[in-house]
């Protein structure tokens, strides 16, 4: 049951749920890792903008925790980020203290891109901007990785199956974060009690009726990526969090795509907003392969 402070995300205006989403504690103070810039990138024709994190340049004193373990060359590729928020609320803000710990750990420059939200501009807008997202970002660079978390997640599968097979081959890995695997899903049963947290089978289907209104998801191989005919990301890696609703969705889509599965026991959805807290930091190090 919700409580006064809970948004209804079944029934509530998305203005209200904006709102709540933008007050967050880790969105009003986040706590970011020393040296990491943040910039703007404003929209450039039909690409959308967003926010870009750059690490401190190596061995500049000013701090910062740039990573040196794994594979140095491919962890710092520039990294395309896409927010979670059940398509309908987050942003590249919202979501700073995600894609900027990632760029101090990883030493990469991070592209945290904007895409359309629901209802005002439904599906297919949101895939069509993170494939220009991508698109951009390709322009300037041979090899890029592709992340997002929760709704994110499914757009950065979007965006990569949006890609050429010659682009696609330009994507050295994909990591995701707790992800939705979007309509194409059956309904979970017996989580009403997560309704308040907007993780329940019926908030869920509200965000599906206002994402894709007409359909065009489920069962399409250009779009939902657990049918068969859905292009294979490269060196997948899911981080699924054990107390998660949605872990059946991050377990769905690693078996589908032929990807790795790290979970993260007793974690719930969303638990890398408390970076760099408790085991959120380490997780995160894990799914990036920096340990």
């Amino acid at each position: 049951m919700t409580t006064a402070r809970d948004p209804d995300w079944i029934n509530d205006p998305v203005a209200k749920l904006r709102a709540w989403r933008d007050a967050r504690p880790e969105v009003v103070a986040p706590v970011l890792p020393e040296g990491v810039s943040m910039t703007a990138l404003a929209p450039d024709g039909g690409c959308p903008g967003g926010l870009v994190f750059a690490p401190p340049a190596a061995g500049d004193a000013s701090g910062g925790s740039i990573s040196v373990r794994g594979n140095a060359k491919a962890d710092r590729l520039p990294v395309v980020y896409f927010h979670g928020g059940g398509f309908i609320v987050g942003s590249p803000w919202t979501h700073r203290i995600v894609t900027a710990w990632i760029a101090g750990e990883t030493g990469a420059k991070v592209i945290s891109a904007a895409y359309s939200l629901a209802p005002e501009q439904p599906f297919p807008a949101p895939a069509r901007d993170a494939v220009a997202a991508v698109r951009r970002q390709l322009a300037g660079a041979d090899r890029l990785r592709l992340m997002g978390d929760s709704a994110g997640g499914l757009v950065a599968l979007w965006a990569f199956a949006g890609l050429s097979p010659e682009e696609r081959a330009r994507i050295d890995s994909v990591t995701l974060f707790y992800p939705g695997a979007g309509p194409g899903m059956a309904p979970a049963p017996g989580n009403p009690g997560h309704e308040a947290d907007g993780l329940g089978p019926k908030s869920l289907a509200a965000y599906h009726r206002q994402l894709d209104p007409h359909g065009l998801i489920a069962g399409d191989p250009r779009f939902d990526p657990l049918t068969a005919g859905f292009p294979l990301p490269p060196r997948l890696v899911i981080l699924g969090a054990g107390a998660d609703p949605m872990l059946r969705d991050s377990e769905a889509l690693a078996h589908r795509l032929q990807g790795r599965l790290i979970l993260a026991p007793g974690q719930e959805h969303g638990f890398l907003g408390a970076l760099p807290a408790g085991p959120a930091l380490g997780l995160l190090r894990a799914a990036l392969g920096l340990c």
